[in-house]
């Protein structure tokens, strides 16, 4: 019983450690570039925005981001990024990169998982 209880939790918990990979490499290996916004549009319950840039071989890349993530700004602007030069395709906005971890969709994950586990203890406890 005990342990249907906490599978959920710690499932939720190394789910959201796994999605923060990306930003622990970012924060590595990731250098700033500076791409240009392009076009929005609706995506899975918000608007997304297409950024376009370029990496270390002037290669072009294309990030696509939720609306939130960047300045409002008009197309073309230009957006600040951090990308990984070992893997181009490894990006994100610089406004995401320096958020803190719990305000970020792994972090609330990790958070979840941990609420998940504690409630039960709670329950155990005053019981």
């Amino acid at each position: 019983m005990i342990v249907l209880v906490y599978v959920p939790a710690a499932a939720a918990v190394a789910i959201g450690l796994l999605m923060m990979l990306p930003r622990y490499f970012l924060k590595r290996h990731g250098k700033p570039v500076t791409g240009k916004r392009g076009s929005a549009s609706a995506g899975t319950g918000s608007l997304d925005v297409a950024i376009h840039y370029a990496d270390q071989h002037g290669a072009p890349r294309r990030l696509t981001v939720d609306f939130s993530d960047i300045d409002p700004a008009g197309l073309g602007d230009p957006v600040a990024l951090v990308y990984d030069p070992g893997r181009p395709g490894r990006a994100m906005t610089l406004r995401e990169f320096t958020a803190p971890w719990w305000r970020t969709v792994p972090g609330f994950v990790v958070l979840l998982g941990a609420v998940l586990a504690l409630v039960p203890s709670l329950v155990l406890a005053l019981a």
